[in-house]
């Protein structure tokens, strides 16, 4: 299944854009940034259905949310996606 993660600098920004993203009626999942993706800071990710991209950073947009990063999940792991 093709996975987007949309990283958060903290606890309460990805809180923010996981009740925006539920507003919106999309499904996401909240949980700490992979080590390799942040830096090894306190990052938070917000994990939604790939098709459901462009629909979340619409909505996230919307709600005056940016994420710090945006990643694809590919065959070699997760890979930038831009915005």
């Amino acid at each position: 299944m093709n996975e987007i993660l949309f990283i958060a600098r903290s606890v309460t920004h990805a809180q923010r854009m996981v009740r925006a993203l539920e507003q919106c009626g999309i499904r996401s999942v909240l949980f700490r940034a992979p080590a390799g993706l942040t830096g090894g800071g306190c990052s938070y990710a917000v994990k939604v259905r790939g098709q459901r991209r462009q629909e979340a950073q619409t909505c996230l947009q919307t709600a005056g949310l940016t994420p710090l990063g945006i990643y694809e999940r590919t065959d070699s792991g997760w890979q930038e996606a831009g915005t």
